[in-house]
This record gives C-alpha cells, structure tokens and sequence, in this order.
C-alpha cells in the first residue's frame, strides 16, 4: 500500500466515509494520515513514533486501540477493540500500510505479524493470537533524519482533535458535496457510487435506508445553488442555467417555476431591494414551542421569518442554558413564505426552561439582534407567537378507509375571536368550521378533524371576531401546505 491516496481510499471504503466532523472541523482521511505519518516517521526514535502511531488510530475509530509491549529492546503491539468486538477490517489495512511506511525510512528486521484474519493471506495465520505486531529494535537503520519541529506540531494537532468530538461524514452530505460538485454534468448513481468506492447498489441501499432519492437530491442541490447565484452574484441567468447543467435558460426558467411561485428575477430583484431598505429588523419570530411536561424531556423550538438580504447567511437563536450561560443553537432554511422573506427553524433545543432566546442574523459583516426590544423572547406557556396572526403548531394527513383523515391545530394570538372556518384547497367557500379547545394567557386553540375523499394540498382560514370582523390567513397568500402522508 505504497501509495497514500490508494491507502486513503481503501480506508473510506473500510468506514464509509472519506471525512471526518471533529469538534466543528470537517477533515479529510488523507489530512488525518498526514497527521499520523509525521508521527510515525519524525519523532526522535522508531520507538516513540510506533507509539504516537499507534494512538493516532483513535482519529479513524475511537473503539479501536494498541496496547504496546517493551523489553530488551523489542517492541510489540497489540491491536484491540473496546468492549471486546471483533477487529475492523481497518485494523488490518493498517498494520500493513504502517509496515509500507516504515520500509521507506527505515530498515528493520525480525518484524512478524500473528492475526486471526482470513481476508489477508499475506499475514500469517495464528488463530487465537489477536493482530500483532513484533519488532526487533536493535536491528533498526535508520536512513533518514527526524524532523522535530514537524513532529511537535503535529503532537499538538492531534492531542487538540483527539479532544474533540468525531464523526463520521454523513452519507447525506457527501452526496450533496459531490452533487454540488458535478451539477452541470448529467449525474448518473452508478458513476458517484463508483467515486464513493461502493457498488451502485449498496449506494441505492444506503439511500432507500435513509429515505433519500437521488433525484430529488440533485434537484434540491440545484435549488440551493440556482437561489445563491441570483442572490449572490451578478451573472445573468444563461450564466447560472449553464452552471447547473441547462441547455438553454428558458429550461433553467421553467424549472424554477416549478420550485417557486416567483421567478429568477423577482427573486434577485428582492435580494436588492432589501439590501437597498437596509431594514432595521431583518430577522423576526414567526412562533416558538416549549414542552416541560416531562422533567427529563424538556425541549424548545423555535421558527424565524428572515428577510433574504443575501443567499450565504447565519441564522441562529442564543438561549439560555440550564448552567446559566448564553448559547447559540443554528438554525436552518425551511422555505419560502414569499418571494421576500424566508423561514428558517432550530433543531429540538435541550436547555433551559422556560424557554428565554434572542435571535441572531449576520450576513455580508453585519450582525444584527432581535432580542424583543432587550427583554429577550420567553415561552411560559408551552407557545409564543411572534409575527403572525395564527400558526399551525399540527398538520396532519393520515390515510383512512378509502380517503384521508385531516387533523389541524391552530393557535391564534387574538382572544376576541369567536369563529374559524378552514377552507381546502378553495373548493368549500364556506370552509369547515374548527373548534375552540383552549385558552391561555397569551393564546387560543382551535382543532379541526375531518375525513375527505381526495388529498388536500392546501388550506386557509377565515376567522370570524366577536364585533363582525373578518380575518383572512393565507400564509402570505401561498396557503398553508400540507405534507404527503407517507
């Protein structure tokens, strides 16, 4: 395995991925193994650098270890695995590649490896033994010099990773990655199952695992891309409609339609036009949720109405932590609620309750704070509502005897609010007429469930006020969509 980009192959092959998250740090295999290298092949003996070696592996599997044995001047180490599972086929992989590397820098002798694999004839069988490596080190030559100062930092980059937390790439992002990658080129599975080092089919088996679909993968890396292109950049749309892999820009055009109900041009247009404003409150709460009724189980949400000044942006929400310290939690693009203004959410938050946040957006160097005119956002009541009239903390569709069961919860920050009626899909003028179940200090909730015949796409709302109002929800006029049973 003379080779480290072969090497470094076959190790993402051994762990299915060919990066690493450390702490907030994404890493390359080949990034770790130079890491490991400069351990092996510069540090001040062989013996210090087997050693060094040896506890780098921690960075690819954390189960995996080697214990190492000294005495009258032979060194032996032991592969082994935390709770006593079997040895990875990345154990094996590289104890050869550690022999590999060190033939190029030194010549040793009496070097002898006992395993219980049959996947590699090469090392000798000995059932029972375990993979181990023995070394004569009196009979060491070495032909180069160390370099100590390379060794030292590279000491000290691996003692701050081997701190942090690792995982393993997500089979998601390194789709995405090399979708985004290759976007205008026609992609084919076969030909990115190959570049991942798996056949297609196991490709198709990770995807159907996860619930992907690879079209639908290459078309959202499209969205994302079209959408950063107009917004953050000046190339007219021949330009982008060539980079994502259109023949011609009317195709380019019809097939942004089909993902938004504005076109290219208003979108880019709205992108300046906000820039242009240079508006004092960019970011806002649409609604926030807070669920304390299990004492273990404590967590908050949070949803935000962002104004998209730019495509490449952080949105994140700073809450307040059960150790009394302020943390920021990322939040993430949902969609658009118009061609202005974008919703973005949290993932579910475990800090303190109730929940207190302020809510953050820095785009193009400017940071700018909505932390409720210094009195920071508070959920004492399991939900807060922030811009919008009403929001639907439940839609649900489920399938029933021949048609569809509908369950809808509505929460309405108006108290004086006597009737709501939800139309679908505009075919009952009248709409369906919900029913009130609670009230809070802050807050109103209505339900509705119904059956209908054919699959709703989406509804919207009349409320009806105690003087004879009357309030017309439409969700900035796109309806409130409903998700496709499964």
């Amino acid at each position: 395995m003379s080779d480290n980009k072969e090497f470094s192959a076959l190790l993402a092959q051994h762990l299915g991925s060919t990066h690493f998250l450390i702490g907030n740090q994404r890493w390359h295999i080949k990034e770790l193994l130079s890491v490991q290298n400069i351990l092996l092949c510069n540090a001040s003996s062989l013996n210090e650098g087997l050693l060094w070696w040896s506890k780098s592996l921690s960075l690819f599997d954390r189960t995996l270890y080697v214990e190492s044995k000294n005495g009258s001047g032979f060194l032996s180490l032991t592969f082994r695995t935390h709770g006593n599972i079997s040895l990875p086929a990345l154990a094996y992989s590289s104890a050869q590649n550690l022999l590999t590397l060190l033939g190029r820098f030194t010549e040793f002798h009496h070097s002898w490896i006992q395993t219980k694999s049959h996947n590699f004839p090469q090392l000798r069988n000995e059932f029972g033994s375990g993979l181990k490596i023995h070394f004569d080190l009196r009979e060491v030559n070495v032909k180069a010099l160390p370099e100590q100062n390379m060794f030292k930092l590279a000491r000290q980059v691996f003692v701050m990773l081997q701190k942090q937390s690792i995982e393993k790439e997500d089979l998601s992002y390194r789709l995405k990655k090399h979708i985004r990658d290759h976007i205008d080129s026609p992609l084919r599975l076969p030909d990115l199952a190959r570049s991942m080092g798996l056949s297609a089919r196991t490709l198709q088996r990770r995807l159907q695992d996860k619930q992907l679909n690879f079209s639908t993968l290459i078309e959202n890396e499209k969205k994302t891309v079209a959408l950063r292109l107009l917004a953050d950049t000046d190339l007219n749309t021949s330009s982008i409609a060539a980079q994502l892999g259109y023949d011609d820009s009317s195709n380019f055009h019809r097939a942004f339609r089909k993902w938004y109900a504005f076109t290219p041009q208003n979108y880019r247009e709205q992108c300046i036009n906000n820039r242009t404003l240079q508006k004092n409150n960019p970011i806002r709460l649409h609604y926030a949720t807070w669920n304390d009724h299990n004492q273990h189980k404590k967590q908050g949400q949070v949803w935000l109405e962002v104004d998209n000044i730019a495509f490449e942006k952080s949105v994140s929400v700073e809450c307040l932590d059960r150790d009394g310290v302020w943390r920021h939690y990322p939040a993430f693009f949902e969609y658009f609620l118009s061609k202005g203004t974008e919703l973005w959410s949290t993932a579910n938050l475990p800090v303190a309750g109730p929940l207190r946040f302020k809510l953050y957006y820095e785009i193009n160097g400017s940071k700018f704070i909505n932390d409720n005119h210094q009195h920071n956002y508070v959920v004492n009541e399991g939900i807060l509502i922030g811009q919008p009239l009403i929001v639907l903390p439940t839609m649900i569709i489920v399938h029933e005897g021949g048609g569809f069961r509908i369950v809808i919860e509505l929460v309405c920050k108006r108290a004086d609010i006597d009737k709501i009626d939800c139309i679908i899909d505009h075919h009952n003028s009248s709409g369906i007429k919900m029913h009130k179940t609670s009230e809070k200090n802050n807050y109103v909730s209505w339900s509705l469930s119904t059956h209908l015949d054919s699959l709703p796409k989406r509804c919207f709302f009349k409320l009806h006020t105690l003087d004879q109002q009357e309030l017309y929800c439409d969700n900035y006029q796109n309806g409130y969509i409903f998700t496709l049973p499964r």
